[in-house]
């Protein structure tokens, strides 16, 4: 039976590690699979990469203002798996599509990425995620500062915790480096300290 799977985790938590290898995995056992990412992610822009493993696969780029083209795609491949890297930066409609791929086209989708950002709100498609999928999975990490688990993604623009700016600053040049945001890993009490 096919189903919609969020696994999710913190920054560094090896999403696209593990999505690179659950593909690897299919794809050794002559399943086929499609990947999906969304434009916004400009790292690697074109591939799903990993820093832990140093590996890569390739992926089709999917924009926000683009509605079935994931669907269309699957329809007319009919892979076994369907992967989708950094899903949170996907909308509302395109977590709906990855639904009736599941529902209408009998394939399972795996979709990997972030639940909040770094003001520990929902992504929307996270959110949309939560409230469709068979299964949510969290990934697990560690706080960057103590042994607890990291559970939020903490931005810090010269050592001082940001709680408000532009959600999305993937890939954006700075002009100043001293004011490029560092991305840091936090239990729920080390990010509650930096308040």
């Amino acid at each position: 039976m096919a189903k919609l799977i969020f696994k999710y985790g913190s920054m560094n938590a090896s999403k696209s590690a593990n999505l690179i290898m659950d593909c690897y995995g299919h794809k050794a056992n002559g399943k086929s699979v499609l990947v999906f990412k969304p434009t916004q992610d400009t790292r690697d822009y074109g591939y799903v990469s990993s820093r832990a493993t140093a590996t890569r696969i390739q992926a089709n780029l999917i924009s926000p203002d683009i509605d079935g083209a994931m669907f269309n795609m699957t329809q007319l491949f009919m892979p076994r798996m369907v992967f989708v890297d950094e899903v949170q930066f996907f909308t509302a409609k395109q977590i709906e599509e990855l639904a009736s791929i599941v529902d209408k086209l009998g394939v399972t989708v795996q979709a990997y990425g972030l639940m909040t950002d770094f003001k520990r709100e929902l992504f929307e498609g996270s959110k949309r995620l939560v409230e469709l999928a068979d299964v949510v999975e969290r990934i697990r990490s560690e706080c960057t500062e103590c042994s607890n688990e990291g559970v939020l993604n903490a931005r810090l623009v010269e050592g001082v915790l940001q709680t408000d700016g532009e959600t999305v600053v993937v890939g954006k040049e700075q002009d100043d480096d001293s004011k490029k945001p560092v991305y840091k890993v936090l239990c729920r009490k080390c990010y509650g300290e930096r308040l």
